[in-house]
């Protein structure tokens, strides 16, 4: 269970340093991701369309929770101040939840759990170009 504390450590810190490339290796090759704004996604070009809508990430983590119940499963609980590419800053906790691979840190599914009002009705979607 501490390889995924790792890798939730390590998807922080690269998300924080916009290090898409880290990310993306972070996960299987049939990765997803479920994003409120995009629905879901493969990993590979969610991470690249948020890094066309990123200008600048400032993450501050907050906890680290590895599941009791499902092995394969663990969440990163983080403040994310998102500045996208017209300069707008948006601020929002967020919960990724996690799950892995079997027998593996590679991972298999990401789900990006936020509240999109506040940042739909000051901001709008983000993620259109």
């Amino acid at each position: 269970m501490s390889d995924y504390i790792l890798v939730l450590q390590t998807y922080m810190q690269a998300l924080g340093d916009a290090d898409y490339a880290t990310i993306k290796s972070l996960f299987a090759k049939d990765g997803k991701v479920l994003s409120p704004f995009l629905g879901e996604m493969d990993a590979g070009p969610f991470f690249d369309r948020l890094a066309e809508a990123s200008s600048r990430n400032v993450i501050t983590p907050i906890d680290i929770f590895v599941s009791t119940t499902k092995k394969h499963h663990a969440t990163a609980y983080f403040q994310y101040d998102w500045t996208v590419r017209d300069g707008t800053l948006i601020s929002f906790k967020v919960m990724d939840m996690f799950s892995f691979e079997p027998d593996s840190d590679k991972v298999r599914y990401l789900d990006l759990i936020y509240d999109t009002h506040p940042i739909r009705s000051t901001a709008g979607n983000k993620y259109e170009l």
